[in-house]
């Protein structure tokens, strides 16, 4: 159920934030040429909802098996031994995410201490209509009179894309652990280039042969 709580929450955070973002850049670009005029809040909010795409992102493509890994001497060891390697790339990305989100509560907490918020982004109305007047600024730091979007939650992403990639990191290795499986499962750009064109291994070879030949 969390696993499956877990996909369909990262896949629709991501489906959101495309669309959002590509109709948000869509009516400021029309607005400009077409009208002389704009959304003034619009790059603050396309800049962070990209953020917000790629750290979201981040998780997804380990679960998928979406990142680019340079793996060109790992593919030269034997199965156990690449299984072990792949244990410890894991462990070293749950260290990086460990420093990161470390990095990133000391950072939101900071700006939620001070109160900071967004130059131009405002806070969503219906957050205001739901927020008690009592908690505005003493929880969610809103500035009543003028109502911009809070800092701390415009970033939070930063700590709950690396939430998320870490955990997708431990499912991997477990994987590796009990042997499900015996390598990181990373995009391959030279395989999925040949499938595109048509071809199979045993057809790459022959052409290798054949213009070797000639």
């Amino acid at each position: 159920m969390i696993a499956r709580f877990g996909r369909h929450f990262e896949e629709s955070v991501l489906s959101f934030l495309l669309v959002f973002t590509t109709l948000l850049v869509f009516m400021e670009v029309v607005l400009r040429f077409g009208f002389n005029t704009g959304i003034h809040w619009a790059q603050e909010v396309t800049l962070n909802a990209s953020a917000w795409f790629v750290l979201f992102g981040i998780s997804y493509g380990v679960k998928v098996g979406a990142h680019i890994g340079v793996d060109a001497v790992v593919r030269l060891l034997q199965p156990e031994v690449k299984r072990i390697v792949s244990i410890i790339a894991v462990i070293l990305c749950l260290v990086y995410c460990g420093l990161i989100l470390y990095g990133a509560w000391i950072y939101l907490a900071k700006i939620y201490s001070i109160g900071l918020a967004m130059e131009d982004a405002p806070t969503p109305r219906i957050l205001m209509m739901l927020i008690p007047e009592s908690m505005m600024w003493d929880v969610f730091k809103i500035d009543e009179e003028d109502p911009l979007l809070p800092m701390w939650f415009a970033q939070g992403p930063l700590l709950v894309g690396f939430i998320l990639l870490a955990y997708r990191f431990l499912e991997v290795l477990k994987k590796l652990i009990t042997g499900e499986w015996m390598e990181l499962r990373m995009a391959d750009e030279a395989k999925e280039a040949l499938e595109e064109a048509g071809l199979t291994k045993k057809e790459e070879a022959e052409a290798a042969a054949q213009e070797g030949a000639k």
